[in-house]
């Protein structure tokens, strides 16, 4: 199976569409389509897969960091570093989950791979991103702790 680059992928052509689609769209094929067909093994899956579109996606400094989160809407991140091993990521307006029902759940895997995958790029260092909070467990952020080693 050929694996794309960012590049590739890039070239739209819906001059009538537009780039962009439905959040709703966006959450019915996450969080009800990729849970249905992979289970248990949803959240380890898409943390994998937004760890490795962070790192494609790359970021050089925490200004990056910041701007390619916001920038595809992934959220509105604060991003806290706590040490040289630890930082906190508060995101706003998560794409997963803000405005979700509380459920007891958190379920931004993908999210917190992509925030893993950007800050290894920036600290040159492997991330391991946890999810701490979320809208759906009563709160109206997410938060990941990042650990680099």
């Amino acid at each position: 199976m050929k694996e794309y680059s960012i590049e590739e992928i890039k070239n739209i052509a819906r001059p009538t569409l537009g780039e962009e689609v439905p959040l709703v769209l966006f959450r019915v094929l996450r969080i009800i389509g990729i849970r249905n067909i992979l289970g248990e093994s949803s959240g380890a899956t898409l943390y994998m897969m937004g760890k490795h579109v962070g790192n494609m996606i790359g970021a050089n400094d925490m200004k990056e960091c910041k701007d390619k989160i916001r920038e595809l809407k992934v959220g509105i991140p604060e991003i806290e570093i706590i040490d040289e091993d630890n930082i906190v990521v508060k995101l706003f307006e998560c794409i997963t989950c803000a405005g979700f029902m509380y459920t007891g759940e958190m379920f931004c895997d993908m999210e917190s791979g992509i925030i893993a995958g950007l800050l290894e790029k920036v600290f040159k260092k492997r991330a391991k991103s946890t999810q701490t909070k979320s809208w759906s467990v009563g709160y109206n952020y997410c938060e990941f702790e990042v650990l680099l080693y």
